[in-house]
């Protein structure tokens, strides 16, 4: 060696293994990633189930007597799960949505359109639709009104009534 080198020894000093000692932070922090990813989802899911139900940004919500009250119905005895709303713009849509039971469908709308028309099981539209009528107005008692009736097992329909003027 010459005098201007100076030897250094290094020494190794063996990693202290305790008793229990891993790497379950890095695991925790990893596995924390996913976790909340999918607690925001639920969030999210939660909150949006919880939202108001309008189709369009310019339905607002509305009393159903209001809504059937434009097409000349009043909500049937029995009736729940409701929801009405109308839709903004020149003319008023009124969009009304419910279950009554089954067996009194034809006599509510018999007693809502006495004169007619009835429901029709042929030519409405979507092929879950059990029922439906179209009646035009009548002036100076109600709007033009369309009803879909979806069977909901042998005791309850849902009721969708719309009513409109041209």
């Amino acid at each position: 060696m010459t005098p201007t080198q100076t030897e250094t020894q290094i020494e190794t000093v063996p990693e202290q293994a305790e008793p229990g000692g891993t790497r379950w932070g890095v695991f925790l922090a990893i596995l924390a990633v996913p976790t909340l990813v999918v607690a925001a989802l639920l969030a999210l899911g939660i909150a949006w189930l919880f939202t108001d139900d309008s189709v369009a940004a310019d339905v607002k919500k509305t009393s159903c007597s209001e809504a059937l009250a434009f097409g000349g119905a009043k909500l049937p005895a029995g009736a729940y799960d409701t929801w009405c709303g109308v839709e903004a713009g020149p003319e008023p849509r009124f969009d009304a949505r419910f279950r009554m039971p089954r067996g009194e469908v034809d006599a509510w709308v018999a007693a809502t359109f006495p004169e007619g028309p009835r429901l029709r099981t042929t030519q409405c539209g979507d092929a879950q639709v059990d029922a439906c009528l179209n009646a035009g107005p009548v002036a100076g008692e109600r709007a033009s009104v369309q009803i879909e009736i979806v069977h909901d097992g042998h005791k309850w329909s849902e009721v969708r009534f719309v009513a409109f003027t041209l």
